[in-house]
């Protein structure tokens, strides 16, 4: 017979074995859509780039990934390979801790229910954001490190109107020229 408290012990050892699982298949999945991603990343920061070279009757430019387009397709594919490695560390964590919970409240399914939905339609919409903020960081230093390997060392900032709330700092820079190298003063939340 197990003793006063143990059959708690045997599920945190079976959820640890859960999460280790998980952590192995993220780590693994992230070695294969990181670099995914940032090809989908180049390809669309390039076209859009031959596109606007285009429409301003410069002449075509065969680009070539030079160690600059190297360095930086590196470290976009390192930071979205340890943002995926991160996810379900922080996120087994919280459902571990959830399940607990519901087992100490006499495997109140209702609760756990409700917590899950709760945390998890918030988790939901942060990773759609992340999602979101990554392919536009990603797009805009590839197209940043393209474009200055043409020589160009300005841009003007263009508004994309996208969301449902423009950031006011994004909008009011709408059309004002900027260094490449500086980028525009909008900030992370701007």
């Amino acid at each position: 017979a197990k003793e006063a408290g143990r059959p708690m012990d045997d599920i945190a050892e079976r959820l640890e074995e859960v999460r280790e699982r998980w952590v192995m298949r993220f780590s693994d999945a992230a070695l294969r859509i990181a670099p995914a991603f940032t090809r989908a990343a180049e390809k669309t920061a390039t076209s859009a780039l031959k596109r606007s070279l285009s429409s301003a009757d410069i002449p075509r430019v065969k680009f070539t990934m030079t160690p600059e387009m190297r360095q930086a397709v590196d470290g976009i594919v390192a930071e979205n390979v340890n943002l995926i490695k991160s996810i379900p560390e922080k996120y087994f964590t919280q459902v571990q801790t959830i399940a607990l919970q519901s087992i100490t409240r006499g495997r109140d399914m209702n609760y756990m229910t409700e917590e899950l939905q709760k945390q998890f339609g918030i988790t939901r919409r942060r990773a759609e954001n992340i999602a979101r903020d990554q392919n536009n960081k990603a797009t805009a230093e590839l197209a940043r490190v393209r474009q200055k390997a043409l020589g160009i060392t300005k841009g003007i900032w263009i508004h994309s109107g996208g969301g449902s709330h423009p950031r006011p700092l994004h909008v009011k820079a709408n059309g004002k020229e900027f260094d490449l190298d500086k980028g525009m003063p909008v900030g992370d939340n701007g």
